[in-house]
C-alpha cells in the first residue's frame, strides 16, 4: 500500500469518442536516474510551465511524470499512448485502488511484436473500471530530447485518429521522395554535384521526420543511436553544401562562401560527443546548430539574389518554409497553437512542400544558366565581331604607317641618292666627286638604318639574337631615354621559359605599357619588375603619372590587345589606376 499525495494532476475520462490529452503534465527530474519507483512516490512533483515540456540538455538523465485517471464511464479498456519518437525507454506504474502496483516498460525500438499494441508510438493498456481512480507514474530516458508527448484513448479513438494521420503522413512523404527519385535521375543525366547535395539533403529530413514520428523504428528494428540528435546535423551538412553549390557562394556570396568549412566542421562536433557518450550536449550542439542555419539560410538567400542569382528567390521560398512549419511545431509543443493534423504533422508538410520549391528552384537554376549562357556567348560574339573589326582597322592603319614611312622617308632618301649619283657623274672636279661620294655614303647609311627601323618595329630583331630578357631591358631602355622620365628596371632572366610566339606576345605586352605612358601617363618615374614566382611570371609596371579610368567598359584599344595577348598566354592582369594618383599594372603569366 501507498500514501499518496492529495494534490495531482486529474484526467476524468467521460466520453469514449474524445482523446484526452497530458497536457501542463506534473514532473520530476532524475538528475543521475538513480531514483526507483518506490522513493519518487512520496516525492513532490512539480507543474510543467509549457504544455509539452522539452527537457533539452536538462542534465537529467530521466523525467518521471504523475497523474490521476478517473473513469465516469462504462469503458473499462483504455489505452496511454506515447508519442515516443524522442524517447528511448518509456516505463509505466500503474497503481490501483487496493495499493497493488502494475508496471510495463517499452523500448522504441523494439520489433512492432515485443510491444503491447503494434504502432509507431508507445501504446500501453490500462484498465479501469466504471467511478473508479488510478494514479499513473511513467518514467521517460532518452539519449536524445526528453519530449513525451501523451494522450488518453479507447482503442477505436486512436485508430481512428491514427488512419488520418498516418495517411496524410505517408502521402506527404511520399511527394518528396518522388522528387528525390526525379532530382536523381536528372543528376545521372547531368552530373551536376548540386543534385547529389539536394538528394542527400532531402533524404536526411524525410528520414528524421519519420524518426521523431516513430514509423522508422515501427517499420524496423534500428539501433538506438539513429536518432534525431545524430540525424540533425548530417542533414545540416547536406544543406551546407547544398546552399553553397545551389547559390554559387563563392561568386554571388563569398561572405558566406568563407564560412561554409567551419560550420561543416561544427556539424560533426555532436556525432563525436555522441560517440564518446555526451548525450546532453551532443544535443545542445543539434539544437544550437539548427538555430544558426536558420540565420545563415536567410542570410546567404538574400544576399545571393541582391548581387544577381534569380533562382536564390526559390531558394528563400524553400527554406523559407521549412523555418516557418519548424516554428509551427515548436509553438504547437508549447501550447500556443491548437494540436491538429496540420500543427501535428507540419514538419512531413514543410519538407513536401520545401522539395516542391526547391525542385523548381533547380529547374530554374538550369534555365537561368542557360539564359546565361547564350547572353554570354552573344556578347563573347559581339566581342570578337568588334575585335575583329578593330584588328582589321588596326592592320590598315599599320599597313597605311609603313606605306607613308617607305614613301616618305624611305623613299625620299634613295631619290636623293639618285640625285646624287647624277649630279656626281657630272661633276668634273675631284674634289667636288670626293665631297658627293662622303654624302652619298652617309644617305646610304641614313636609308639602311631606316629599313632597319621599319622592321624592327614589325618584329624585333633582338628576340632572335640577344633573347626576351635583353630584348625588353634594351626596348625599355630605347624608349626612355629619348624622353625626360626617370626608370627603374629589375630583370630576371626569362628566356627559357617560354616558345618564341609566347616571347613575342610578353614583349607586345611590355611594349605597349611602355608606350602608353610615354604618350599618355605624364609621368615622372617609372618601375619595371619582372620576377619568377612559383610556377610563374610576376610583370609589375608602375608610373606616378595621371592616371586613367580602369573601367573595363572604357579600355582603349592598346589595354584591349593586351588583354586578348593574356588570354593567349593563360594569364591574368590587375590594373590599379586613379586619376592624379598613378598607374599599376600587374601580370601574372604561367610558365609553359
Amino acid at each position: 500500500m501507498f500514501c499518496l499525495p492529495v494534490s495531482a494532476q486529474r484526467i476524468v475520462l467521460s466520453d469514449t469518442l474524445k482523446k484526452y490529452d497530458v497536457d501542463y503534465p506534473y514532473y520530476l527530474e532524475d538528475k543521475d536516474a538513480s531514483l526507483n519507483f518506490e522513493s519518487v512516490v512520496s516525492k513532490t512533483f512539480v507543474k510543467a510551465e509549457d504544455k509539452v515540456p522539452d527537457f533539452l540538455g536538462n542534465l537529467s538523465d530521466a523525467i518521471w511524470y504523475r497523474f490521476n485517471i478517473s473513469n465516469k464511464t462504462n469503458e473499462t479498456q483504455w489505452f496511454l499512448e506515447v508519442k515516443a519518437g524522442f524517447m528511448h525507454n518509456i516505463s509505466i506504474y500503474q497503481i490501483n485502488e487496493d495499493g497493488s502496483v502494475k508496471s510495463l516498460t517499452l523500448n522504441v525500438n523494439n520489433h512492432s511484436k515485443h510491444k503491447s499494441v503494434a504502432s509507431n508510438n508507445l501504446i500501453f493498456p490500462i484498465t479501469i473500471l466504471k467511478n473508479s481512480e488510478k494514479t499513473i507514474f511513467i518514467r521517460s530516458t532518452s539519449k536524445t530530447l526528453i519530449r513525451t508527448s501523451m494522450s488518453i484513448g479507447t482503442m477505436q479513438k486512436l485508430y481512428e485518429d491514427k488512419t488520418f494521420t498516418s495517411f496524410g503522413d505517408g502521402f506527404f512523404t511520399a511527394i518528396a521522395v518522388a522528387l528525390l527519385l526525379y532530382n536523381l535521375f536528372v543528376y545521372f543525366m547531368l552530373r551536376e554535384k548540386v543534385y547529389l547535395h539536394y538528394i542527400g539533403y532531402i533524404s536526411i529530413a524525410i528520414l528524421h521526420n519519420n524518426l521523431v514520428a516513430g514509423y522508422i523504428q515501427a517499420a524496423l528494428p534500428f539501433p538506438d543511436w539513429i536518432n534525431t540528435t545524430t540525424v540533425l546535423p548530417v542533414m545540416c551538412f547536406f544543406s551546407i553544401l547544398f546552399t553553397n553549390s545551389f547559390l554559387q557562394s563563392k561568386e554571388y556570396a563569398p561572405l558566406i562562401y568563407k564560412f561554409r568549412l567551419p560550420l561543416l566542421l561544427i556539424c560533426i562536433i555532436p556525432l563525436i560527443c555522441y560517440a564518446l557518450g555526451w548525450y546532453r550536449i551532443a544535443i545542445l550542439q543539434s539544437a544550437t546548430l539548427i538555430f544558426m542555419l536558420c540565420i545563415y539560410w536567410v542570410i546567404a538567400g538574400i544576399i545571393a539574389y541582391r548581387n544577381g542569382l534569380a533562382p536564390a528567390a526559390f531558394y528563400l521560398g524553400g527554406y523559407g518554409i521549412l523555418v516557418v512549419v519548424s516554428i509551427v511545431y515548436e509553438l504547437k509543443m508549447k501550447g500556443l497553437l491548437p494540436e491538429n493534423y496540420w500543427t501535428d504533422s507540419s514538419l512531413f508538410i514543410g519538407v513536401a512542400i520545401e522539395s516542391v520549391i526547391l525542385s523548381f528552384a533547380l529547374a530554374n537554376k538550369f534555365n537561368f544558366y542557360k539564359k546565361e549562357k547564350e547572353r554570354l556567348q552573344n556578347e563573347a560574339y559581339q566581342q570578337a565581331t568588334r575585335f575583329s573589326r578593330e584588328l582589321i582597322s588596326m592592320q590598315e592603319a599599320e599597313r597605311k604607317r609603313i606605306a607613308s614611312e617607305l614613301h616618305d622617308s624611305l623613299g625620299q632618301k634613295l631619290v636623293l641618292i639618285k640625285n646624287k649619283i647624277l649630279k656626281t657623274s657630272l661633276s668634273e672636279t675631284k674634289e667636288t666627286q670626293q665631297l658627293s661620294e662622303d654624302t652619298l655614303t652617309q644617305n646610304v647609311a641614313d636609308a639602311i638604318q631606316e629599313i632597319r627601323n621599319i622592321s624592327y618595329g614589325l618584329r624585333p630583331y633582338q628576340l632572335d639574337l640577344l633573347g626576351l630578357t635583353s630584348s625588353i631591358k634594351s626596348m625599355a631602355e630605347d624608349s626612355f631615354d629619348t624622353t625626360e622620365i626617370d626608370y627603374n628596371i629589375d630583370l630576371q632572366n626569362i628566356d627559357s621559359f617560354f616558345d618564341n610566339e609566347a616571347q613575342i606576345n610578353i614583349y607586345r605586352i611590355i611594349q605597349e605599357c611602355i608606350h602608353n605612358i610615354i604618350k599618355h601617363a605624364d609621368a615622372k618615374n617609372i618601375y619595371i619588375i619582372i620576377k619568377k614566382i612559383d610556377n610563374q611570371i610576376k610583370i609589375t609596371i608602375t608610373d606616378d603619372g595621371i592616371g586613367f579610368s580602369s573601367d573595363e567598359n572604357k579600355m582603349g584599344f592598346g589595354l584591349k590587345g593586351i588583354k586578348e595577348r593574356l588570354q593567349i598566354l593563360g594569364g591574368t592582369m590587375n590594373v590599379d589606376s586613379n586619376f592624379n594618383k598613378g598607374s599599376l599594372f600587374e601580370f601574372l603569366i604561367p610558365l609553359q
